[in-house]
């Protein structure tokens, strides 16, 4: 006979169910959102064995053993674990991303030379956290766009680099916006010899050169106006110092016509580089003097301490930015959101992450903000979830994550509403299973509060 719980008692019900079914969880009765893209599956049944999804349908199509454990998930809507395909993971931010439904990160050099240890801790579970993938430090020219990053001068320094970073253990290989065309020959040459991806931040080498060459992402829509500018030798120039290129970058979004927009989509998504635009850091970057966005609920999420989230004269000091410069961040919204939905339109893949934890990016919350992003380009609730799920994991080339099926791992998370109509309802989460466990947001925020 089958034993049925509501959530809060399920995990304590898995020793009272023995049976031939021992060791099943069956959560019955939610809207299942797959990560497919598909249509969402009403009064669905997941069961859930060993940490694995085992068995996925509607009811009556599904054989539930006898003995297994029925959660009662009715009015509910499930969706994959959420996949951040752009973090700067810090080790105090492990937790929030499972409060917000975050269960997998891929680290672009955000945790430095402690990432692959931070890494192997996530993984064995010596803390609690989404599973991670990083690249350890990026790999960048003199002087460097993050302080961190590993500064390389020459080929053979670029090749060493990279082996490094093999011998470390690292999932791939970021490269950032001083890595010139002399460098990234033998850069890419080693790495494709090592079989690590490379993830590209482009600057002196513009983003369809970088596709060309062999990355297989690129970040935060960097290298893009080059591409898209009847002349890319200004904004490669300018950024032989970063801070310029950025800037320079940034504020000729908003001077580029509708016509050169959607062409440079359609011949980035012709090479087939897949796409991570991190739209929450732009965003954040054209209102960043509006003292509003300390106020929000979500920075409560973010210890006092934390000046690279919560300080925001640190990036006003180091930028140098003023009024004009945000007014012309702010003008430039509108050609980077065309940008991605026309080369999402083109066929061109696009992935989601957030930059958290950087200036007023809250880690787990920002990858929720560039859902809501991605819907205002013009994807639909159910494209952006994709793009944190089915198409980021596509991009880490793991199969198991980012959607809901027989095999996938059971990361999975519960809205006490559907987002299809409203992106928003992502962020009302009841429950979150990681690795086949469940934890509660409120829990988890009251453990690190106190």
């Amino acid at each position: 006979m089958s034993c049925r719980w509501t959530v809060a008692a399920a995990l304590a019900g898995l020793a009272a169910c023995a049976p031939s079914g021992g060791g099943v969880t069956a959560l019955d009765g939610a809207t299942l959102l797959d990560g497919s893209g598909g249509k969402p599956i009403a009064g669905s049944v997941i069961l859930i064995e060993a940490g694995h999804i085992t068995a996925v349908g509607r009811a009556g199509e599904v054989d539930v053993p006898s003995g297994a454990v029925h959660v009662d998930v009715a009015g509910k809507t499930i969706i994959p674990g959420l996949i951040d395909a752009h973090a700067m993971v810090e080790r105090w931010a492990a937790q929030r991303y499972l409060a917000w439904g975050v269960t997998t990160v891929r680290d672009f050099g955000g945790a430095g030379d402690s990432a692959v240890a931070l890494k192997n801790e996530l993984g064995l579970v010596t803390i609690l956290g989404p599973r991670m993938f990083t690249s350890g430090p990026p790999i960048d020219g003199d002087p460097p766009f993050d302080p961190r990053a590993t500064r390389v001068t020459s080929g053979a320094a670029a090749r060493k680099a990279v082996d490094h970073l093999a011998v470390v253990g690292v999932d791939y290989v970021a490269v950032s916006s001083g890595i010139t065309p002399a460098l990234l020959r033998p850069l890419m040459e080693e790495a494709a010899t090592l079989r690590l991806p490379v993830a590209a931040h482009p600057g002196q080498v513009d983003a369809l050169s970088m596709a060309r060459a062999g990355a297989i992402s690129l970040e935060q829509l960097a290298g893009v106006v080059g591409v898209a500018a009847p002349d890319p030798t200004p904004f490669v120039r300018a950024y032989e110092r970063p801070l310029a290129g950025w800037t320079a970058e940034e504020t000729a979004w908003g001077l580029l016509d509708s016509a050169s927009v959607a062409r440079a989509a359609r011949t980035l998504a012709a090479a087939r580089v897949v796409l991570v635009p991190t739209l929450a850091v732009h965003e954040v970057l054209a209102r960043a003097s509006d003292p509003a966005l300390l106020a929000r609920p979500t920075m409560q999420d973010v210890p006092a301490g934390e000046a690279r989230v919560r300080d925001v004269s640190v990036l006003l000091r180091s930028t140098g930015w003023g009024p004009g410069d945000f007014a012309a961040f702010r003008r430039a919204r509108v050609r980077q959101n065309q940008f991605v939905r026309e080369f999402k339109e083109a066929g061109g893949a696009v992935a989601a992450g957030s930059g958290a934890a950087g200036p007023l990016l809250v880690p787990g919350a920002a990858l929720h903000d560039e859902l809501e992003q991605l819907v205002l380009a013009g994807f639909t609730p159910l494209e952006a979830i994709g793009a944190a799920t089915r198409s980021a994991a596509q991009l880490l080339h793991a199969d198991s994550l980012g959607h809901i099926a027989p095999g996938a791992v059971a990361d999975l998370v519960a809205l006490n509403s559907n987002p299809v109509d409203d992106i928003a309802a992502t962020r009302d989460i009841a429950w979150v299973m990681t690795r086949g466990r469940i934890v509660y947001p409120d829990s988890l925020r009251s453990a690190w509060r106190h």
